[in-house]
């Protein structure tokens, strides 16, 4: 286990218990959607599921990382690529990316990672949301998790967390 891998853990630890609120999935506004992006950014599969999302009338917010220096995409108001120059040494996101994500409060917080992805695993962390879904992986901090082998593309893993949300229904 690496160092960084260790720290995350630790700050796991040390955050206050979450009381999750299992969403009515009718009823969910906002949804931020975690990714890893593709090395030239063009993420059609994420780009589809958000306009499936948009299509059902709610507010999508899209996080992704790509491994890379410099990111071409623009840093707009509902999407967002983070790469190197946006965490630190350990793997974290600097203050002000943090800062930006916590600007807003999301109802559902999807997470399409097909692999542990230390920054996208701090934006989980960090995020002001009230339920969170995603794969099963080691120090996964979701309330809903989804276990299945890693896919190509993270859509059957959307479809699944959306089959569920909308199976169980809360009281």
């Amino acid at each position: 286990m690496s160092i960084k891998e260790i720290i995350f853990k630790y700050r796991l630890r040390k955050q206050p218990p979450r009381q999750a609120v299992f969403p009515n999935y009718a009823d969910v506004r906002s949804v931020l959607v975690l990714y890893e992006s593709d090395y030239v950014e063009k993420n059609t599969v994420v780009k589809e599921i958000r306009n499936e999302l948009l299509l059902q009338d709610k507010d999508v917010v899209l996080w992704g990382f790509c491994d890379k220096k410099e990111i071409s995409t623009l840093i707009l108001p509902q999407s967002r690529i983070m790469g190197r120059r946006d965490i630190n040494l350990l793997g974290a996101p600097k203050e002000d990316v943090i800062a930006d994500l916590q600007k807003r409060h999301y109802d559902l917080l999807i997470d399409l990672t097909q692999k542990p992805v230390l920054p996208l695993r701090y934006i989980s962390l960090y995020a002001h949301a009230d339920f969170r879904a995603g794969l099963n992986l080691d120090g996964a901090n979701h309330d809903l998790l989804i276990s299945t082998p890693p896919q190509e593309t993270p859509k059957f893993l959307f479809d699944q967390i959306v089959k569920y949300l909308q199976m169980i229904q809360p009281k």
